[in-house]
């Protein structure tokens, strides 16, 4: 079933925005919980993105249901929610390096890319373009609970995209006073961006 939200401004949807990404992460818990292990991919904006936010009012359900979360990220900022949304990815998979779970895609040339998470292997959200500022943004949302083919376009999408983005260094995701969560990895300096791949611009999911 696909869903198309979007008629309000972007900067009065916000609260509701939230609201419909909660439900669907809700949804995809159940499923989870129902029918085993499952894994999100998320390519955002940024920590305040309303699948972030999501993620981290259902970390406890998350880690429960285990399901784990590997995320692309176009802005850094603001930092104190990047940590608290890495303290959620971190929580889901104690065990993994950050570098498995967290990338910043900080070339120029990737923010055309549009926001998009896929839930397991059925559901996905996409959204607007990266680059595009948060109060100009195309209120136009869709999602899709039952479409196995756009999740499996979304996640060779977010493999491409994730193959061209830079690690993040450890001070962005826990800060200078901040312990590092289990199995986190640390990083004496920023990290070059990947080698960009010559085939970006096919990339599925990706409009323009």
């Amino acid at each position: 079933m696909r869903v198309v939200v979007g008629s309000e401004s972007s900067r009065d949807q916000r609260p509701s925005e939230i609201d419909r990404h909660l439900q669907m992460l809700s949804r995809f818990v159940e499923r989870a919980k129902a029918e085993g292990s499952f894994s999100l991919t998320m390519i955002l904006r940024s920590a305040s993105s309303g699948p972030a936010k999501a993620l981290v009012g259902l970390k406890d359900e998350l880690q429960h249901a285990g399901v784990s979360a590997k995320v692309i990220l176009a802005k850094l900022e603001p930092e104190d929610e990047l940590r608290q949304f890495f303290a959620s990815l971190s929580g889901l998979a104690p065990r993994e390096p950050a570098p498995l779970l967290i990338r910043w895609a900080r070339n120029p040339r990737l923010l055309d890319a549009h926001e998009q998470v896929t839930y397991g292997e059925t559901m996905c959200w996409s959204g607007d373009a990266m680059r595009r500022d948060a109060d100009k943004r195309n209120a136009l949302t869709l999602f899709d609970e039952e479409a196995p083919d756009t999740v499996r376009l979304g996640r060779l999408a977010f493999e491409a995209l994730w193959a061209a983005s830079a690690l993040v260094p450890e001070r962005r995701l826990t800060g200078p006073a901040t312990a590092r969560p289990s199995g986190a990895y640390q990083l004496s300096q920023d990290t070059p961006v990947a080698a960009l791949r010559p085939s970006l611009q096919g990339w599925p999911l990706v409009r323009h």
